[in-house]
């Protein structure tokens, strides 16, 4: 059973996942803050109480692994030609499917020009990181031979 500052702890921690302001904002000195939030974290029941609200949370909110790599893998593969018609327009952002939609971190739209020289609408769009969806999709995959393998460098094992 936890005490009130341990249970007050688990709550401050979960919301930045820094045991030092954690242990300070739950009443703990200041002074030996970071010790206090080390040694609270390797408390057991105080790791269980966080992972238990934690596995809550997610569970709420549905993140699963599988949910993670599917986002994963729609972000290593989006194929920005998807967002172009035929004429290479931008598509309206409520037409684009899911996969495609998923990938684009931001939209910027700005209009240029004046009326003598007429209008123009320029679209901006802000993709997010394929490089680092395809690396995390690579460790899942174990195609790294050893965790401290340069960014970039790929090991692909063929078995015949």
């Amino acid at each position: 059973m936890l005490n009130p500052k341990q249970e007050r702890f688990v709550l401050e921690y979960l919301k930045d996942l820094n045991a030092t302001q954690a242990a300070i904002r739950a009443g703990y000195a200041a002074g030996s803050a970071q010790v206090t939030g080390s040694r609270l974290l390797s408390n057991a029941m105080v790791s269980e109480a966080i992972a238990a609200k934690q596995a809550k949370t997610l569970n709420k909110l549905e993140v699963t692994a599988e949910r993670i790599i599917l986002e994963r893998a729609r972000l290593a593969f989006f194929d920005p030609r998807k967002l172009l018609d035929d004429d290479g327009r931008p598509i309206p952002l409520s037409q684009l499917d899911d996969d495609t939609a998923a990938a684009i971190a931001g939209v910027k739209i700005v209009t240029q020009g004046n009326q003598d020289v007429g209008l123009a609408e320029i679209t901006e769009f802000k993709l997010a990181d394929k490089n680092a969806s395809l690396t995390a999709l690579e460790k899942i995959n174990g195609m790294y031979s050893s965790g401290d393998e340069p960014a970039g460098v790929l090991n692909i094992h063929v078995h015949f």
